[in-house]
Order: structure tokens, then sequence, then C-alpha cells
């Protein structure tokens, strides 16, 4: 019984060691992806609206001058967040954002304020009020 046991312990632990690389290069090529659309959801977002294909790669690739990755995880706090606000016209005010070569500060509360009420068109609750704090002072820790 217990030459069993020692048996079975190490096939999981050969098995857990030969997947791990697997697993960390599958997590590094899904950051990638995501990373990336960011910049090409900018660029077609562009080109969409009608600005030549390889000016709109520049612009986003301008655009995206701080950290991706970085940029990426405070985008999704906002996006899993309980301020429902629609992936389309959060990606086009971006754009629009791009465009006219300003910042997007989504550490910021006055900003992401600011930015819910021009997607969304109405006046914000509390709640969702209280959550874009939550989200800039989440936000803030990553531009540190």
């Amino acid at each position: 019984m217990t030459k069993n046991k020692t048996i079975l312990s190490s096939v999981l632990l050969a098995s857990a060691l030969t997947l791990t690389p697997i697993t960390a290069t599958l997590l590094s090529a899904n950051t990638q992806v995501k990373i990336n659309s960011i910049s090409n959801s900018i660029a077609q977002n562009l080109h969409r609206r009608g600005i030549d294909e390889d000016a709109s790669k520049k612009i986003a690739q301008r655009f995206l001058t701080m950290d991706e990755e970085l940029f990426s995880l405070m985008l999704q706090n906002i996006k899993n967040s309980s301020v429902k606000l629609n992936h389309e016209k959060l990606m086009d005010f971006i754009s629009t954002q791009a465009l006219m070569q300003k910042n997007v500060k989504l550490d910021s509360y006055a900003y992401l304020v600011s930015m819910a009420h021009k997607i969304k068109g109405t006046v914000l609750s509390k709640e969702d009020l209280k959550t874009l704090n939550i989200i800039a002072q989440k936000n803030s820790f990553y531009t540190l």
C-alpha cells in the first residue's frame, strides 16, 4: 500500500513538473493576445472611421506609450466592475482620445467619472461613483 502511494506521488509530481512550462506558456500567450487586441482594437476602430490603416496603427502605437499590460489590467478593472459600460462605446472613447492625442488616465477618479458619464450619457448613480472610486484606487497601484 505504501509502495503504491509512493509511486502515485512520484507520477503526480513528475506530471505536474512536466506540465508547468506548458501552462506558463499558454498564460503568456493569452496575455499577449489581450494586449495586442487593445492596440488592434484602437487601430481597427480608427480605420473603420476612415483613417488610413497604417496611420491608424501608428496612432494606436503612439497612444499606448505606457506598459500595455498595465493599461490592459486597468481597462479590465473597469470592464469587470458593476459600472456597466458598453465595450464598443468604451473602445470608441479610447480611440477618440488616441486620435486627439489625449491621455487616458484610468487611475484618476475624476477622469473615470467623466469618461463613464460621456459613455453612458446619463447621470451616474452613487453606487457607480463608489465603484469608480475603488477602480481608480486599484489602478493607481499599477502606476507607482
